[in-house]
């Protein structure tokens, strides 16, 4: 317990304290787009399901962008240090470093939840049951570990420039395919299929259903099981490859 709590105040320092991009971009920029298009780019009364249903995609938005920039990044910044490496050597190898950065990353996504939910409170006259609150938060977390895999998977990138390139590639088009940024209706009828496969898709289904009293289709609770199994998989046999290879990127 000593060596977890002495790891999560060295990474929430260099990644909270210390990281305001990261802030920025994970909680702020959400936020702006919420206000944008529920306050300032609309006319006349906005339905209260769309300030919900937006609220709970911009929730899933920072989530991926805190897993694909952030998680991303500091893996593979840390593995090029040979920190990784370092934490082969002591006795508690490297679980407990990657715990800390996981629930950092969860840490994030509540505070996301925190601003969003209070913007959405004050501007928008959101009023949900401390029950829904709760389930929101839960659904955020539990929703957002495909994609904080998948940050995983991105961080096995050796070269800065070309994780970022990738980062890119994938959060923008998942978040506009998926039905982000708006409706999924909007979007070409040959693009709503993929998009509605994407793992951000059932998580957004799922906080939306919460929020708004909708009924919960399972469909939308398999696909999100079903992306953290699949991921899970990949991550692990990637993992193992790696070790063969000699990179050291974790210890098993």
């Amino acid at each position: 317990m000593n060596t977890l709590m002495a790891q999560l105040k060295f990474d929430g320092r260099r990644l909270i304290l210390r990281n305001f991009s990261f802030q920025f971009f994970s909680i702020l920029m959400p936020a702006g787009f919420y206000l944008l298009f529920t306050k300032v780019m609309v006319s006349g009364a906005v339905p209260m399901r769309f300030n919900l249903q937006y609220m709970a995609s911009m929730i899933v938005y920072s989530g991926t962008i805190n897993a694909l920039f952030g998680i991303a990044q500091i893996l593979m910044h840390d593995r090029e240090q040979g920190l990784l490496q370092w934490l082969q050597l002591t006795p508690t190898g490297v679980k407990t470093y990657y715990l800390s950065i996981g629930l950092w990353s969860m840490v994030m996504n509540a505070l996301a939840i925190v601003v969003l939910g209070g913007l959405a409170v004050v501007f928008n006259q959101v009023s949900l049951t401390v029950g829904q609150w709760a389930t929101i938060v839960g659904v955020a977390l539990i929703g957002q570990l495909p994609t904080m895999l998948i940050g995983v998977l991105v961080s096995f990138i050796n070269r800065a420039e070309t994780l970022s390139v990738v980062s890119n590639l994938i959060t923008f088009p998942m978040a506009i395919v998926s039905g982000l940024w708006w409706p999924m209706a909007m979007l070409p009828s040959w693009l709503q299929p993929i998009g509605k496969l994407m793992p951000t898709y059932f998580v957004n289904n799922w906080l939306g259903a919460v929020a708004t009293h909708a009924t919960l289709n399972a469909t939308t609770v398999i696909g999100v099981v079903g992306w953290i199994g699949l991921l899970t998989i990949i991550v692990v046999g990637g993992t193992r490859q790696l070790l063969k290879r000699g990179d050291g990127v974790v210890k098993a």
